[in-house]
């Protein structure tokens, strides 16, 4: 049987129609990945009192080695770039038994994780700073990096003291409310560019003197820790 003359014409338009469709493809376009890498930064701080240095291993992988009071990558040394996600930190303690704890790190994030406590009773704490792709000059992050100040945030690694106040160069206490073990000031200090010193009040009557030289753009952490009773403070680079 034919077919009319009008079909004939409608089914060679047709069939032009998607030759032309498929040569307008884009074939440049990325192809859509198979997987996709999500990432998290992070150092690990030994804040355990009269447990010695730790020993760090993270999801089968060795950090190294962390003495009382310092951070493992060392100061020198920038944020480690793991995966995001559920951690297990299996840690030895030159003083005290081994640990492992747990936690996770959200995907993009830049964190600072904190073990705090003593020999006989510790954990670990974690405190997410910023988004990893903010950085100095990044859109968008005009809070997180001033000009010619530094902001200073407050953590309280000491197991058995609060901190209750602070004073910059001499100047009236700032009241910070009693920081409990394992937190963090909720305001970060702002500080010219130059040398400060910070005067820490902990439970009360004892305290804490901290020098700090703020950069331009900088962003710190200063930490008190060990026992109420010999208390001391650091300060870590955060940017």
């Amino acid at each position: 049987m034919r077919i009319p003359l009008k079909y004939r014409l409608l089914m060679t338009a047709g069939i032009c129609a998607v030759v032309f469709i498929a040569g307008c493809v884009d074939t440049s376009v990325n192809p859509i990945p198979k997987s996709v890498d999500y990432q998290s930064q992070l150092k690990v701080v030994n804040f355990v009192s009269g447990a010695g240095a730790a020993n760090l291993t993270m999801n089968g992988k060795s950090l190294g080695s962390a003495a009382f009071g310092a951070e493992v990558p060392g100061s020198s040394t920038g944020f480690l770039t793991v995966g995001s996600g559920s951690k297990s930190l299996s840690t030895t303690f030159g003083s005290a038994a081994a640990k492992t704890y747990k936690f996770a790190l959200a995907t993009d994030y830049k964190y600072r994780v904190f073990l705090v406590g003593t020999a006989a009773k510790n954990d670990v704490y974690t405190g997410a700073q910023r988004y990893i792709f903010q950085t100095k000059d990044s859109p968008g992050a005009k809070n997180l990096f001033l000009s010619d100040t530094g902001l200073v945030t407050l953590f309280n690694g000491s197991p058995d003291a609060t901190l209750d106040s602070v004073s910059v160069d001499g100047a009236a206490a700032i009241s910070l409310g009693g920081v409990g073990a394992g937190a963090a000031s909720k305001q970060a200090l702002k500080l010219r560019t130059g040398a400060h010193s910070l005067r820490i009040v902990c439970s009360g009557t004892t305290s804490v003197t901290v020098p700090v030289t703020a950069a331009s753009k900088g962003r710190y952490t200063v930490a008190v820790y060990d026992t109420l009773a010999s208390l001391k403070g650091s300060v870590f680079i955060d940017d």
